[in-house]
């Protein structure tokens, strides 16, 4: 079964928290990548770590600090759908 956009922002919030220390009081679904100040590096472990979660190949192509929360779980929902529906 494909994630929803609401299983991968839920999944994207606990691994900010617990692996990257961002408080729980700055994640919001319209705050930005670079309002976390999460760099190049930091977005590929994300990718990682979401990608175990998940169990979907995740990627940070395509993100950057510009894109919110929400356009970040949007991206990794579609890629995840794809990814099912090819495979």
């Amino acid at each position: 079964m494909s994630p929803t956009s609401d299983v991968v922002y839920s999944a994207l919030r606990r691994a900010l928290i617990s692996k990257f220390a961002v408080p729980a009081d700055d994640i919001e679904p319209g705050r930005t990548i670079g309002d976390l100040e999460l760099d190049s590096l930091a977005l590929a472990e994300l990718a990682v770590v979401l990608s175990e979660e998940l169990g979907v190949t995740v990627t940070e192509d395509g993100v950057t600090s510009a894109n919110s929360l929400a356009e970040f779980a949007e991206l990794v929902t579609v890629a995840a759908n794809a990814e099912r529906h090819a495979g």
